[in-house]
C-alpha cells in the first residue's frame, strides 16, 4: 500500500483530481438503495493519500471539493428528476440541481480538506482531525441557507440494524464521524515510516470495536419485543398517484376516488384510522364544507382521516403545506402547517433579487414556482388523532433534520406524510426512507409513514420495520400503533450536544497529539 500512496502522489493534479471526483462517486454507492459500505475505507483511504500529497492550500481544497462532487452528483442526481415532471417549463433548470448544487455543497468538504491540511498534523493525530473537522463542516451543511443534511455518511448503516442502534446515543452525526474516522485507518499502510504492526494494531482495535457495537445493538434488538397501543389499527394509503398527472384538473377527482375506495378495502380488522400522504386530498380542504362532510362518510367511527392537503387563507392570500385531522363529523380538529420548506420546490429564495437581476426574464420558469407560507415558528407542532396518544407531524423532507424531531411538546409517535412521487424510481425514496427510519431509533418512538407513491411503513421504535408498501406500488397497510420506549433515549434527551462533544475531543486529541515532538 507504500507503493500505491507513492503512486498517487506521483499523479499529476488534473489526474489526483479525476480521481478524488471518482472517489466520491463510489461513496454514494454505500448509501441506499446499495448500501455498498465495504466502498466507504477504500474512498476515504484514497481521499486521505490525495490530500497528503497536496502542496498548496488550493490543491488541498480542490480535492475535498472534487471528491464531495462527485459524491453529490451521484448521491442527489434524483433531484433533478422532479424538473422533469413539468418538463416543458423546469428542464431547462435542471443543470442547477444536478450539477450546481452539488458544486455548492461540495464547497464545505473541500474546506474540510483545507482545514486539515493547514493544521499540519499527520498519522494517526491527522485522521482524527480529518474526521472530526469533516463532521463539523457537514452540520454548517446541515444548516446553513436553511440546510442541507442528505448523504451524511452515517446512514450507510440503515441496512444494517444492529449498528443502527448507535443512534439512539449519539445520533447519526456521531455514527458517521466513527464511520469516517474507522474509514480513513487503512490509509496509515500507505506511510512509509510507520511501523507496520502499529497500523495493523489501530485497524484490528476498529474492526473489534465495530463487531462490539454490532453485537450490543443484536442484544438491543434481541431483547426487546414491539408492544402496541390496543384497539389500534391505523390504515396507511398508498395511492401511487403519478406526479405528473396529480394536479390536472380532469383528474384529481379520480385521484380522491382512489385514494377512498382504498380506504374501504375489506380486510379481517376495520381500521381506527386513515393515515393518507402529503396533498393526498387535491383540493382546499379546510374552505370546502361539502367536501369536508362527504369525507367524513368514511371516516372510521370515533376515529380520524389524517391527510395531507394544502390549505389557504382566502383573505390574505396566503397558502400552507399542511397535514389535517378531520372527525367522523366533518370537522377538522387539527392542523400543522409545514414549517421546513424545501428552497425552488416550495418556495423561491431571494426573489426580489432574481427579479433585480433581470433573471426572471432570461429564465422565465424561475417566476412560475409558486410559494407556501411558512408558519409561526411558535405554532403548534404535534397533532391529536381521536383516540390516539399525540404525534409529531412532519411533512417530507423535514423528517432529515434530526435536529428538528423534539420540541417543548412531548410525543409518543411520529407522523410523516411525503409525496416522493417527485423522484421517480431513484435512489432519492429509498435515501429518505433511511432517514426516516433513524429518526425512530434516535427518538425512541415508532414512526408511521405514508407516501404517495412508497415508501410507506410502519416502523417501531428500534426502527424495526413492521411492515411496508414498497416504491411504486399500490395498496394499503393496516397495523397497529407501536408504543414508544418506556425510557427516552440518551440522544432523545441530549439531541446532538453528545456528537459535538465527540467530535471536538478528537479534533482536541488530533491537534494535541499532532503537535508533540
Amino acid at each position: 500500500m507504500i507503493s500505491l500512496n507513492k503512486w498517487i502522489a506521483d499523479l499529476r493534479f488534473w489526474k489526483k483530481a479525476l480521481l478524488a471526483f471518482i472517489l466520491g462517486i463510489l461513496v454514494a454507492g454505500a448509501l441506499a438503495p446499495l448500501h455498498l459500505i465495504f466502498l466507504l475505507p477504500v474512498c476515504f483511504t484514497g481521499l486521505i493519500w490525495l490530500l497528503s500529497s497536496a502542496n498548496t492550500r488550493w490543491q488541498a481544497f480542490f480535492t475535498g471539493w472534487w471528491f464531495a462532487w462527485g459524491q453529490f452528483i451521484a448521491g442527489l442526481y434524483w433531484i433533478g428528476v422532479a424538473f422533469t415532471v413539468d418538463a416543458a417549463t423546469h428542464a431547462i433548470l435542471i443543470p442547477l440541481p444536478v450539477l450546481a448544487l452539488p458544486a455548492f455543497l461540495a464547497i464545505f468538504s473541500g474546506l474540510a480538506t483545507l482545514t486539515t491540511y493547514l493544521l499540519k498534523v499527520r498519522g494517526l493525530p491527522r485522521l482524527l482531525a480529518f474526521s472530526a473537522i469533516w463532521i463539523l463542516f457537514e452540520y454548517v451543511r446541515g444548516v446553513i441557507f436553511t440546510g442541507f443534511p442528505w448523504n451524511v455518511v452515517g446512514y450507510a448503516w440503515s441496512a444494517f440494524l444492529p449498528m443502527l442502534q448507535t443512534t439512539a446515543y449519539i445520533g447519526v452525526f456521531g455514527l458517521t464521524l466513527l464511520t469516517v474516522f474507522i474509514s480513513t485507518l487503512p490509509s496509515l499502510f500507505g506511510e512509509a515510516d510507520r511501523p507496520k504492526q502499529s497500523s495493523v494494531k489501530w485497524l484490528s482495535s476498529a474492526a473489534v470495536f465495530l463487531l462490539i457495537l454490532y453485537g450490543l445493538g443484536q442484544w438491543r434488538l434481541s431483547d426487546e419485543p414491539t408492544d402496541a397501543y390496543e384497539n389500534t389499527n391505523l390504515r396507511i394509503v398508498q395511492p401511487n398517484i403519478p406526479q405528473v398527472d396529480k394536479w390536472k384538473a380532469h383528474l384529481r377527482l379520480g385521484h380522491l376516488r382512489k385514494l377512498v375506495a382504498l380506504s374501504e378495502t375489506e380486510t379481517g380488522d376495520n381500521p381506527t384510522h386513515l393515515i393518507w400522504p402529503e396533498t393526498a386530498v387535491p383540493y382546499y380542504l379546510t374552505t370546502s364544507r361539502q367536501l369536508m362532510e362527504q369525507l367524513a362518510e368514511f371516516v372510521p367511527p370515533g376515529g380520524a382521516i389524517a391527510t395531507g392537503a394544502p390549505r389557504q387563507d382566502p383573505v390574505i392570500r396566503q397558502y400552507w403545506n399542511s397535514l389535517q385531522v378531520l372527525n367522523e363529523n366533518g370537522e377538522i380538529t387539527d392542523i400543522y402547517d409545514k414549517q421546513h420548506l424545501v428552497p425552488y420546490g416550495e418556495y423561491m429564495p431571494l426573489r426580489d433579487l432574481t427579479m433585480a437581476l433581470g433573471l426572471r426574464d432570461l429564465i422565465p420558469a424561475l417566476d412560475q414556482m409558486s410559494d407556501f407560507a411558512v408558519p409561526d415558528p411558535s405554532a403548534n407542532r404535534t397533532v391529536r388523532l381521536p383516540g390516539l396518544p399525540p404525534a409529531r407531524a412532519m411533512i417530507c423532507y423535514e423528517i432529515v433534520f434530526p435536529w428538528e424531531v423534539r420540541g417543548d411538546e412531548e410525543f409518543s409517535w411520529i407522523l410523516n406524510i411525503t409525496n416522493d412521487g417527485w423522484f421517480g424510481t431513484t435512489s432519492g425514496p429509498y435515501q429518505h426512507f433511511a432517514a426516516t427510519q433513524t429518526r425512530a431509533i434516535e427518538q425512541g418512538v415508532p414512526v408511521i409513514r405514508a407516501a404517495n407513491t412508497g415508501i410507506s411503513a410502519i416502523i417501531d421504535p428500534y426502527g424495526r420495520v413492521l411492515d411496508r408498501l414498497d416504491l411504486n406500488d399500490t395498496g394499503i397497510l393496516d397495523g397497529a400503533l407501536p408504543k414508544p420506549l418506556n425510557t427516552p433515549t440518551f440522544y432523545s434527551k441530549y439531541g446532538e450536544y453528545t456528537s459535538l462533544f465527540l467530535t471536538f475531543m478528537a479534533l482536541i486529541i488530533g491537534v494535541f497529539l499532532g503537535r508533540r515532538p
